[in-house]
């Protein structure tokens, strides 16, 4: 059994050369963690580390490994033109993954059978978060913006979509 194992080793040892890794990153400089975990503590769809460090203090930090979220204009301007698939369908739609779009005049609306718009409003950067709303039907509220990755919540009556209650969402480029 002991030659077995030490053959296993060897031969993981020879599948990892294969990959590059960087060099290990200090994570929280100055933390001293004792116990920790990741969960969604505010409901944005986005995961922070939550700790307990060595004086028993509760900490929390929000994992930035997609991006550095919604930060300044800078970030908002990046927003436009990208067509996103959110995690969630919305009440009224065909589609598994529901398709939100935003344009180049910071529209934002989900895309219905490929060229029907629906829920459509104009986005605003409000206090790091961007903020949609038309009428008393249609709401969207983003809370975090990378590159490749949006989270917020949204309601929409309108143009067949019925979902008349926020509903949180995440969402990927396609």
């Amino acid at each position: 059994m002991l030659v077995f194992t030490v053959s296993v080793l060897f031969s993981s040892n020879i599948a990892a050369s294969d990959y590059v890794v960087s060099d290990p990153r200090v994570l929280l400089p100055g933390e001293d963690i004792k116990h920790f975990s990741i969960s969604d503590l505010n409901g944005d769809g986005v995961n922070e580390l939550v700790f307990v460090t060595a004086s028993g203090q509760l900490k929390y930090s929000q994992l930035i490994g997609l991006g550095r979220g919604l930060i300044d204009e800078a970030q908002f301007e990046s927003l436009k033109n990208k067509r996103f698939s959110m995690s969630v369908s919305l009440v009224g739609d065909s589609r598994y993954n529901t398709t939100l779009v935003t344009n180049h005049q910071r529209e934002i609306f989900i895309l219905r059978s490929e060229r029907y718009k629906a829920c459509a409003a104009n986005m605003r950067l409000d206090n790091n978060r961007v903020l949609a709303k038309y009428g008393d039907n249609i709401r969207y509220e983003l809370t975090y913006i990378s590159d490749d990755f949006i989270a917020g919540k949204m309601m929409c009556n309108n143009n067949g979509i019925a979902q008349t209650e926020d509903i949180r969402f995440t969402a990927v480029l396609e």
